[in-house]
Order: C-alpha cells, then sequence, then structure tokens
C-alpha cells in the first residue's frame, strides 16, 4: 500500500520540474523575440519606422556625407516627409532617394522644399503605397559651416526628435577623419524636456580610419534625440566655406562693369551747351516744351495753353469767380498755321460755344486731352536713341534675373533637380523700382526742383532696402549665405540705377533742349534792369512767359523776379473790380487759384467702377542640440 501512495508524488514531482523547465525555456524565448513581437504587434495599428539605419562620413572640413536607410510601414498614408535641419548654418547639398528591395535599387518619387527656414524638407513615397512597408534610402551631404560646439569639437544628432512615430530598429556607423582623440565620444539619448540618458558605443578600425557604431533594436524610441559629442585634436578641424554664390556676385559685378564702359565709351556722349534766350525757341508752345523738358505732358501743360492763347490774343478770361473763372472766346479758331493737337484743343474746348467755364469741362474734357496728348507724342517721337533704350533694358532685366536665377541654379545644381523656388523671383519686381525712379530722375532732370531729385534717389534707395531685406528673409541660407546675398542685391540695385544712364538723346534732341535749358536759365538768372528794359519794349512780357515759366516749373522764380518791378495788368483779364486788377500781387493770387481750378477741371476724370488648405502638421523639432536630426512626419 505504501509503494501505491509514492507512485502519483513521483509523478506530480517530474510535472513539476517539466512545467519549471518550460517555463524557463518560454522566459527566454520571449526575451529574444521582444522587439519583434512589438513590431508585429504595432504593424497594424499605427504607421511607424520599423529600421533607421544611418551611416556618417566625415570629412576633416566638417563635410559629412550623410546616408539614411529608413525601413516605413505606411498605415493608411501614401509617404512621409523627411525634416533635415538647417538652422544652425549648415548646407544641405545633393540630395538622392531611392527605395531599396531586397538589395535592389530602384527609383521613387520625391520632392525637396522648402517650407520653414529652419529646414529643408524631402517628401518621399509613391503615392499608391498604403498599409505597407518599404525601405528608402535618402543620401545627402550636410556641412557644418559653424562650430558653436567649439573648434575641436563636433556635436552630431543622427536621429532627432522630430518624429511623430515610433522607431524600433536604429543603428549609427560614423566614420571619423584624421585627428579624432581615441575614447573621447560620448553618446546619449536626450529627450525634448531635457533628460540624458547615457548609452555605449562601439569602435574599431576599417581600412586606417576610426569608426564609431551604435545599435539599439530592443528599444522603442519616441521623441528622444541620439546624439554623439566627437573630440578631435588641435588644427585636425578647419572651417568649411563654399565660394559657389560669390560667382554669380562676380557675374553680377561684370554686368554692373559693362554698364559702366558702356555709359563711359559708347553712349550718352552728347552733352548740352544750353543757349541763353529771352524768347522760346522756334515759337514752341508751351506744351510742346512741356512734352520735350521731361518726356511727358502734366497736367499744368495743358492748362498753359490757356494763358498761351489768351496771351496771342485768341480768347479772355474773366477773372470774377476765382474758382470757376470764365473762359471767352475771341476768335472761332486757331489761324490754319498753328499745330494741328492746338487747333483741336482749342476747338473741343469751346465745343460751339463762344464763352465756357472749367466746371463745364470737369469729367468731359479728359477724352480731348488724351486725344491732344498722343498726337504730341507722336510728334515726339525719337528723342533718344532706340538702341540705347534696348541695350539699358537688356542690361536692367539680366541683372534682374540674376536675382531669381541664382538661388535657383543653386537649388537645381547643388541641392536637388526637383528642388525649385520661387520667392526670389518675387524680389525681382520691386527691384524694377529703382530702375523706374532712376529713369524718373533722368527724364526730370532739367525740370525738377532739388527736393523732388532728392526724393527720387531716396525711393530708390528705399525700394532696394526693402527688396535686400526681403531677399536676405527669404532665400534660404543654406544656398546663399548673408553676405553674398546682400552683395547681390547691392550691386542689382547699382546696375538697375547705371543702366539708365546708358540712354542717349539724339542730335536733335539735344539741339532742342540746348536752347530749352538755355530759354529756362534766363528766366531763374536774369537781372532787374534787363527785365525793366525789356518791359520798356513790351509791357506784356511777363505775361508772354508766364505759360513757360509754369511749364519749365520756374514760375514762381519769375514771379518773384518782378518783386520791386512795376507790371501793367494783362490785356486777356477783365474783372469787375478794376482795382483789383492793378495790383500785381493780388493778381497773381487770383491767377494761382483760377489756374489751380482750370487744371483740376479740365484733367479730371470720373472714377472706375467694378466689382487655403490644410499643412503638413509640425516641423522636425529639436534636435538633441547638435547637429543633424530633425526628424520626419507622415503625409
Amino acid at each position: 500500500m505504501k509503494k501505491l501512495k509514492l507512485q502519483p508524488c513521483i509523478i506530480a514531482l517530474i510535472i513539476l520540474l517539466l512545467s519549471v523547465t518550460c517555463l524557463a525555456a518560454g522566459f527566454g524565448f520571449t526575451k529574444t523575440a521582444s522587439a519583434e513581437t512589438r513590431r508585429s504587434q504595432r504593424l497594424y495599428s499605427h504607421p511607424y519606422l520599423s529600421r533607421y539605419a544611418v551611416e556618417m562620413d566625415i570629412k576633416s572640413d566638417r563635410s559629412i556625407a550623410v546616408t539614411e536607410d529608413i525601413t516605413v510601414y505606411h498605415y493608411n498614408n501614401t509617404g512621409f516627409i523627411r525634416d533635415i535641419p538647417v538652422n544652425g548654418g549648415e548646407i544641405v547639398k545633393n540630395v538622392s532617394v531611392c527605395e531599396v528591395t531586397g538589395g535592389t535599387v530602384s527609383s521613387v518619387y520625391y520632392d525637396v522644399f522648402v517650407e520653414d527656414s529652419a529646414f529643408v524638407s524631402i517628401d518621399i513615397g509613391d503615392m499608391r503605397y498604403k498599409n505597407d512597408e518599404h525601405t528608402y534610402r535618402i543620401t545627402y551631404d550636410y556641412i557644418l559651416t559653424k562650430s558653436q560646439e567649439g573648434k575641436n569639437t563636433i556635436a552630431l544628432t543622427p536621429i532627432g526628435t522630430g518624429w511623430d512615430c515610433e522607431i524600433t530598429d536604429i543603428s549609427v556607423v560614423i566614420k571619423l577623419p584624421e585627428g579624432y582623440i581615441d575614447d573621447s565620444v560620448s553618446c546619449f539619448y536626450q529627450s525634448i524636456s531635457g533628460k540624458v540618458e547615457t548609452v555605449e558605443t562601439d569602435t574599431e578600425i576599417i581600412d586606417g580610419r576610426t569608426v564609431i557604431s551604435f545599435v539599439d533594436d530592443e528599444n522603442v524610441i519616441l521623441n528622444y534625440a541620439l546624439r554623439f559629442d566627437l573630440q578631435f585634436e588641435e588644427g585636425a578641424l578647419t572651417a568649411y566655406f563654399d565660394f559657389t554664390p560669390y560667382y554669380f556676385v562676380i557675374v553680377a559685378a561684370v554686368i554692373l562693369a559693362i554698364v559702366l564702359a558702356l555709359k563711359f565709351l559708347a553712349f550718352n556722349k552728347r552733352t548740352l551747351t544750353p543757349v541763353v534766350n529771352f524768347e522760346a525757341p522756334n515759337k514752341m508752345s508751351p506744351m510742346l516744351m512741356g512734352k520735350l523738358i521731361d518726356g511727358k505732358i502734366d497736367a499744368e501743360d495743358i492748362t498753359s495753353m490757356i494763358f498761351y492763347w489768351a496771351d496771342k490774343g485768341y480768347l479772355k478770361i474773366n477773372l470774377d469767380d476765382q474758382k470757376d473763372p470764365a473762359i471767352i472766346r475771341i476768335v472761332k479758331a486757331l489761324p490754319q498755321d498753328a499745330p494741328d493737337y492746338e487747333q483741336i484743343m482749342f476747338a473741343e474746348l469751346f465745343n460751339g460755344q463762344d464763352a465756357i467755364k472749367p466746371s463745364f469741362l470737369k469729367y468731359k474734357f479728359y477724352r480731348t486731352v488724351d486725344k491732344v496728348t498722343h498726337m504730341v507724342d507722336s510728334r515726339t517721337k525719337g528723342l533718344y536713341e532706340r538702341s540705347s533704350i534696348i541695350i539699358s533694358f537688356v542690361l536692367a532685366l539680366i541683372a534682374g534675373l540674376m536675382l531669381g536665377l541664382t538661388p535657383l541654379i543653386l537649388a537645381l545644381t547643388q541641392v536637388s533637380l526637383t528642388f525649385t523656388i520661387l520667392a526670389p523671383f518675387v524680389a525681382m519686381v520691386p527691384m524694377f523700382f529703382p530702375y523706374v525712379f532712376c529713369m524718373g530722375l533722368v527724364n526730370n532732370k532739367f525740370k525738377s526742383k532739388k527736393g523732388v531729385k532728392i526724393g527720387f534717389i531716396c525711393a530708390a534707395i528705399g525700394i532696394s532696402a526693402f527688396t535686400t531685406l526681403f531677399y536676405t528673409l527669404f532665400v534660404p541660407s543654406f544656398l546663399i549665405g548673408i553676405i553674398p546675398k546682400i552683395l547681390l542685391c547691392a550691386i542689382t540695385s547699382a546696375t538697375m540705377c547705371c543702366s539708365t544712364m546708358i540712354i542717349s538723346r539724339t542730335k536733335s534732341y539735344v539741339e532742342q533742349l540746348n536752347e530749352i535749358v538755355g530759354f529756362k536759365q534766363f528766366i531763374e538768372k536774369v537781372e532787374k534792369d534787363k527785365l525793366e528794359k525789356l518791359l520798356e519794349e513790351d509791357p506784356q512780357f511777363f505775361y508772354h512767359i508766364l505759360p513757360y515759366a509754369q511749364v519749365l516749373g520756374v514760375s514762381s522764380q519769375w514771379e518773384d523776379k518782378f518783386e520791386n518791378i512795376t507790371v501793367q495788368p494783362p490785356q486777356w483779364a477783365t474783372c469787375s473790380t478794376a482795382d483789383t486788377l492793378l495790383n500785381f500781387y493780388i493778381l497773381n493770387r487770383i491767377m494761382h487759384v483760377s489756374m489751380s481750378s482750370m487744371t483740376t477741371n479740365m484733367v479730371s476724370r470720373p472714377s472706375s467702377s467694378g466689382a487655403s488648405g490644410g499643412g503638413h502638421g509640425s516641423f522636425g523639432g529639436f534636435s538633441g542640440g547638435g547637429h543633424g536630426g530633425g526628424g520626419g512626419r507622415f503625409r
């Protein structure tokens, strides 16, 4: 009976031993396969990186050839975006992406762009991929232009915290240049909050170079940066300097030199030699003179014709209503030898009536003004040499294109053929305004006052400064540094302004300007005794010159000349109060008011009538304090 009772105990003991053995074996198996189990458990729950392998080949000039093999599981996503930090002065070049399948490399869609100036972003993945796993190989050159950590230290962050998913398998290989201090590497995980966890690395010599490696296929990494601090001997590291942008600066400087050479050697060699005279040259009308002095017909050029015709005896002006003086026709039509534009303007001014008021012309006479302006413009074609205008504009255009093309060319040739940047072309538009302002300065050289000229210059400088600021802020510094960007803008602006100096006047125009400028100089510089003598010969001399002084911009100087000279009232003026007309100063005030009213009404025009999407999410984020890192995000 005792023997039978021992058998169940033995059986129970054997079962217990077997259970413990199986449990121990199961525990070991579970530990070995834990990483793979976790990955399989996550396979269908959300997108993640099942492998992240980084290889960095560092040169002594702080340039780094980077290869990243990233295995991505797309969970309801068709691709991802890799954000590479450049906010520490880094340069990214030679970006390339391919897909790796079982050792075979094939092409894949990718696009390089800049959505935030702190990152170079790469959009990767075929739009057809979804709920599938793919491995992508990203290669690029990552160049450190600054040494914030010290001249003998390089701090690298191969894995950044900017990924919005988990990473389950990490490996990093760093090939070092000569001068590395053995066993000086510090490697650690660093979270956004600053928590630091030191990790171990392996160091070996391969083909005469020190290679540091790190592998972590056990932990699930989320929002942690992996950082390496590397120490080098004194003088082992040099500073990288990219001279390429300066080649474009040199090209821009050559264009400016060409502009200056053409100005002094080929164009604009005809200088003015004014011929002083006290009469309008060739019986020229004030309107035509106004066109020739500054290249355009202004509102006062139109109004001047009223006082010109009045002085000729073709009409009278009643000044009883200073703000709306009556213009009274004396002749039915101008003489036949009068220019066609004068005859049309005179006829349409009165439109069959014997008297009109400027207020009646409001919003109506502008059509006649346009017609007459076109006729005068037709008479004055060919004021400048056509070849000089074309060359000036072409050189200005080339200079402007330098702003847009320089970053685009550098983006396509140094970063990626998929990287296009359009912001610099926006800067081309305001940069053409200095050209326009300098053209205005050239055209108004003989009419504008000193203050107006200074205004043109300040406007050109202000627009250039604004464009430079825009260009500096919106053209990525990893393409062009601050100094070459400022130099490029400054030289382009100078070229824009100087190219206007190439435009040359024709010989006939120079001859006309000689007489017009000489006539203006007479108005500005004539002495009192000369004026008194001229008034003795012609008591109406002041009023003969007044319309011309108006279009030449020297009417106030002309009036000041007669401050202490007795001047008779104009024969063409009528007024119910005769005493008023006897006072020269009161008359001038009335005429100024009347001129202003005429100008406002004659050229007035009726006013014309008529009647985004989501982003990609957050960027690369905290990199761990060293160069590199960043992160990625799914589409």
